[in-house]
């Protein structure tokens, strides 16, 4: 077997197997009746009891070469599976066992995504095919290709295919829609936060507040980050010094993410807008280092 899926209503599981046409339809209410009846055909070598296929199945659909993955639609009994061989995704009915339509996809699909699909309440209207191969679909500017994502409405009886993304990642290997409106992210942080933790970072301060503290061989930089300055704009230490940055964004406009680096140190900070980050290097090359923002906002 290869793809496992519950129906959004519990009632059943889809299990494919890619090197069989077949799909098969389990009733988890037969599962439960042969658990209960002790009415097992053997055991496994872990000695857990094996129930006999036919006491468990509901259908058995042919589909088509390569079934991997199912998703639900919002539609009663409406189910869609890739088809890996055939490069084929296919519309069926998993309680009556019939196929409705299939359309074909570029290339050599694995995983599959329907709106909410693997939830009790899919949302139906489209399904991303997410395929291992685009082969001819995009202009090639060598020999590493892009894998393709395919959108497909399904609202319809006929699936129709609506639009190619290529995305440069390795084997596409699930993915889930949710409704936007179920989402609520933060689009900055407080000023001063810790991303890591979501609390107030120890290092961090407004402006006006920027400040270097030297103990020993130890130096500490309170620093903030502001579009087109970094304070401060100078920070002097000594070979053989251990320097930590505190660096705060002190941007309240969405999306102003701010970058640090220092030049030869190997050292780079994103820092989104509210964020306070950290970094430490060794100061153990003599000279002048610039260090500046990384990101190009103004």
């Amino acid at each position: 077997p290869h793809g496992a899926d519950v129906s959004p209503d519990g009632k059943f599981m889809t299990v494919s197997g890619k090197l069989d046409t077949h799909v098969s339809v389990y009733s988890f209410e037969k599962i439960q009746a042969a658990i209960k009846a002790g009415k097992f055909e053997s055991k496994d070598p872990y000695g857990i009891p094996v129930i006999g296929m036919k006491d468990a199945l509901h259908t058995q659909v042919q589909l088509g070469l390569g079934p991997l993955h199912t998703q639900y639609d919002s539609k009663p009994c409406i189910a869609y599976t890739s088809l890996y061989v055939d490069s084929q995704v296919v519309k069926w009915n998993h309680c009556k066992g019939k196929v409705l339509d299939k359309i074909s996809v570029h290339y050599n699909i694995g995983h599959l995504m329907t709106m909410e699909g693997d939830s009790a309440d899919p949302k139906g209207r489209y399904l991303v095919a997410l395929n291992k191969l685009a082969i001819d679909r995009f202009v090639p500017v060598g020999p590493l290709h892009p894998q393709n994502h395919q959108l497909i409405d399904i609202s319809n009886d006929k699936m129709q295919l609506l639009y190619d993304m290529p995305l440069p990642l390795g084997e596409p290997h699930y993915a889930v829609a949710i409704e936007a409106s179920k989402l609520e992210p933060a689009v900055r942080y407080k000023v001063g936060t810790d991303s890591r933790t979501d609390e107030k970072h120890p290092g961090a301060v407004r402006a006006g507040e920027e400040k270097t503290v030297k103990k020993g061989n130890k130096v500490e930089v309170f620093g903030t980050l502001i579009r087109s300055h970094i304070t401060p704009e100078t920070i002097e230490v000594d070979v053989g010094d251990e320097v930590t940055i505190h660096l705060t964004n002190l941007e309240r406009a969405q999306d102003e993410t701010h970058g640090f680096t220092v030049s030869t140190y190997n050292t780079h900070a994103s820092v989104e807008p509210g964020k306070t980050v950290t970094v430490k290097f060794k100061a153990d090359k003599e000279g002048v280092y610039p260090y500046y923002c990384t990101q190009f906002c103004s």
